[in-house]
């Protein structure tokens, strides 16, 4: 319940900077999304070049069957490497977001739980069950809201366990 225009017009300003800021934290993961593709890419190319020259390079079939199987081991390392940056990117991503949700998420319940107590002084008498009901939901909203986010949290820690379990694997094979 917003009592005064500037109050509306700060909650205004304030979404609008966490809009921005979204829409800034958006365009950096997108940037090293395509910053990782174009190095991807780059090194996929030259190595393709230098496998050919290898290839051509061989004299016998034993040179050749033996730089066949060694070239077919290479791409399972390098798509795990390329798996394991692009979650790092989005992790990364995804904490910040995070971060942002939270301090919104924050704010706005501040400004909720002071327009209850607003209405809370201004209201009637005979009215305090009806502002006790609305403190209850959003206590109820707000545990909620902190399960979710937990269950969340957990959720990113079994997937970064599985992803350096994953890494570990791959370190030994190599």
């Amino acid at each position: 319940m917003v009592t005064k225009p500037e109050n509306l017009m700060q909650m205004q300003a304030d979404a609008l900077a966490a809009s921005q800021q979204a829409a800034a934290k958006t365009l950096e993961g997108w940037q090293k999304l395509a910053a990782l593709n174009l190095q991807t890419a780059r090194a996929s190319l030259e190595q393709s070049s230098e496998q050919i020259n290898a290839l051509l390079a061989a004299r016998d079939t034993k040179a050749l069957a033996d730089l066949v199987t060694s070239l077919a081991q290479l791409p399972q390392d390098q798509f795990s490497a390329y798996a394991k940056a692009v979650y790092a990117i989005y992790r990364d991503a995804n904490q910040e977001f995070a971060t942002l949700l939270d301090k919104q998420v924050a704010a706005s319940n501040r400004q909720l739980a002071e327009s209850v107590e607003t209405l809370a002084r201004s209201a009637p008498s005979g009215s305090e069950g009806v502002v006790s009901l609305i403190r209850q939901s959003m206590a109820a909203a707000q545990t909620a809201y902190d399960q979710v986010n937990q269950a969340g949290r957990k959720v990113t820690e079994m997937a970064d366990s599985k992803m350096n379990t994953a890494q570990g694997g791959g370190k030994k094979r190599g």
